[in-house]
């Protein structure tokens, strides 16, 4: 029995809701603290003008490269202030809308493409291939720090963008013109590149999509949807590059490429992508801070082999069948942005792996149908019991995962255990410690956040003198203090680096605390922005 599309397309936005429901009595960690809590950009209606017009690209803000991500945030700000709640709900929503079109775009998918063995077909086919690897892209816990942090929704805003224009397309028809709906495809890739950079690939899945399988047809309108996206997005990144404020205040130090130059970096990237292959098929030790420690057990030559292997078989599986060759499209287009061929601030992410997670679904999506029609098909109970339990793994892995992105804590012990040598982790965990009252714990971690970094940050002697202090040990705190003071004399005004977002404004109070015992007076509080009452 064929269940009704809208029922299913319900049904996996019901289910994306009620596996993200943990999520939406988070708080906000990591970037979304310092953009959503600190920064007054967001909740100041007289930037909507700059925002709408893509002006904000010349501005020296926090994203000002990504203006549709900011007008997101900026509705939810709009709405809910400063409460989690609502951000989180966006998060889940957008993630829940990306199901629907993957959903979507494997029913068109399945039915089209030429089946091994030259049959049709069957009618349930499509409906439990496509269900399932829909599921499978829901409950993946590589998507939950794409949907758990909100600040990081711009990877499921591209998602929705590229998808968008890619099921729009699907439903043109030769016969006619349909310009409007070409429109509608190159203001998808406009509104993708303008979430984050890496949306600039949204006009190349929507050429992949037309050359695999539609090709045949009339150019007219492909011509109009892929040379118009493409035209949108190159004008988008030119006026990016050539409206960038240089210098900046808020970001202080330009990106380096991992291990220091980029033929250090081209050593490195195959043991990432070795990585990311892991981790989408298990997706265990998830860190929300990869180093070179995450990839100790992929060394170059294995990372070589296992990359060759993977090559080998897409290339088969795409020679085969259009549709994986697709879905494989889907995985590798996005990642290329991210190979760390010119210089990103993470070299590696979860986040990165939000759409191509949509291409592991299509290629799920056809090898489920296989079993399900092919070979299999008589133990069709076996098939349908083997891929719930790989889909129940998952989702409860993927709701183990969104505990870590629940608060401060908990995020950056996680991210501590995983990665022993993320510095990120080990100053995160020491604010995070000194907030709960645990300053023993919380001095440990400064230590081993100066250690890290070799002792040369400010921020990390300041941390230390924190940690100190509320442990009432005020002359080792005034010590470590000059030394934050001596490196880095701008930590004399936390105010002004509450401005720069390099300072939250619970630990700027601090700060200015610390510095108000030292003086013999009480320093007058801060409020967000910087700006004294």
């Amino acid at each position: 029995m064929t269940v009704p599309p809208l029922r299913q397309a319900a049904v996996l936005a019901a289910l994306t809701l009620a596996v993200f429901e943990p999520t939406l009595s988070s708080g906000l960690v990591y970037d979304a603290r310092l953009q959503i809590l600190t920064d007054p950009f967001l909740h100041d209606p007289r930037n909507w003008p700059a925002v709408l017009s893509f002006a904000v690209l010349g501005m020296d803000v926090l994203d000002f490269n990504r203006p549709v991500q900011l007008a997101s945030l900026m509705l939810d700000a709009a709405v809910w202030g400063r409460e989690p709640f609502g951000y989180h709900l966006t998060s889940i929503l957008l993630h829940a809308a990306n199901v629907v079109l993957v959903w979507l775009l494997l029913s068109d998918l399945l039915p089209r493409g030429p089946r091994g063995d030259g049959r049709p077909a069957p009618a349930d086919g499509p409906d439990i291939a496509a269900f399932a690897a829909a599921v499978l892209f829901a409950v993946h816990p590589l998507a939950t720090e794409a949907v758990c942090e909100p600040t990081f929704r711009e990877d499921p805003l591209v998602t929705l963008f590229t998808l968008t224009a890619v099921v729009v397309a699907s439903r043109h028809r030769p016969a006619t013109p349909d310009l409007r709906r070409a429109a509608v495809c190159a203001a998808c890739c406009l509104l993708a590149v303008g979430s984050k950079e890496s949306g600039l690939v949204a006009p190349l899945v929507l050429a992949a999509y037309w050359w695999l399988f539609r090709r045949a047809e009339p150019p007219r309108f492909w011509r109009a949807a892929v040379g118009g996206g493409l035209a949108v997005t190159a004008v988008f990144l030119a006026a990016r590059f050539l409206l960038e404020p240089s210098p900046s205040r808020i970001f202080e130090a330009p990106p380096v490429y991992p291990g220091g130059s980029l033929a250090a970096a081209l050593a490195i990237e195959p043991r990432i992508l070795a990585l990311y292959a892991q981790l989408i098929v298990v997706p265990l030790n998830l860190c929300a801070d990869y180093g070179l420690y995450s990839v100790r057990h992929l060394q170059l030559p294995a990372a070589a082999v296992i990359l060759a292997v993977l090559a080998v078989a897409g290339i088969a599986g795409a020679r085969a069948d259009r549709r994986l060759a697709f879905g494989l499209a889907l995985i590798v287009l996005p990642l290329l942005p991210v190979l760390n061929l010119v210089p990103i601030y993470r070299a590696a992410a979860d986040r990165y792996l939000y759409l191509p997670l949509a291409g592991v679904a299509i290629l799920a999506g056809c090898l489920v149908d296989a079993l399900w029609h092919g070979r299999l098909a008589s133990r069709r109970p076996t098939v349908l019991a083997a891929s719930l339990v790989v889909l129940l793994l998952l989702g409860f892995g993927s709701m183990q995962r969104q505990r870590v992105w629940s608060n401060q804590l908990a995020l950056w012990s996680d991210t501590q255990a995983r990665n022993p040598e993320s510095y990120t982790a080990a100053h995160g965990l020491s604010d995070a410690l000194r907030v709960a009252g645990r300053g023993s714990e919380a001095e440990a971690c400064a230590r081993e956040a100066l250690r890290l970094s070799g002792g040369e940050r400010g921020d990390d002697w300041m941390a230390l003198a924190l940690a100190l202090e509320s442990q009432g040990r005020e002359a080792e705190a005034d010590t470590a203090a000059d030394k934050a003071l001596a490196i880095d004399p701008r930590l004399a005004t936390p105010d002004a680096r509450v401005a720069v977002l390099a300072l939250e404004v619970s630990d700027a109070e601090e700060i200015k605390r610390l510095f108000g015992r030292r003086a013999g007076r009480k320093s007058p509080p801060i409020v967000p922005g910087g700006a004294s009452p």
